[in-house]
């Protein structure tokens, strides 16, 4: 058996939930967007976006999106749009809103 295909640290997603002190419900994520870690953000999105007409993502501690994470992304706020509630992305890590910036995609995500 091939040993190290266990995703390292640093290729991992931790979502943690809290709310804002307004009563928003936020994921507050930690680690980098990527292909493999996308479905995990789709998913708490998709637990919660129902319920809630406002859902807040906080990137402070996501210093990397790839391609593939970045259309999950948009992906995950067309559906989230659909379910009558507005995803925002906060405290954007500056490298990601870098390429929110670049891709012209932070007029949707940071409410603009």
């Amino acid at each position: 058996m091939p040993g190290n295909l266990a995703p390292t640290p640093k290729n991992k997603l931790t979502i943690d939930h809290s709310v804002s002190p307004e009563g928003t419900p936020t994921l507050v994520c930690r680690g980098r967007i990527t292909m493999e870690t996308a479905v995990q953000f789709r998913s708490e999105v998709k637990s919660l976006s129902p319920q809630h007409k406002l859902l807040l993502a906080d990137l402070s501690g996501v210093d990397s999106v790839d391609s593939s994470g970045l259309g999950s992304v948009l992906g995950t706020y067309i559906s989230a749009k659909a379910d009558g509630c507005d995803l925002m992305l906060v405290n954007v890590h500056p490298h990601v809103k870098d390429l929110l910036n670049i891709t012209h995609l932070n007029r949707a995500f940071e409410g603009g």
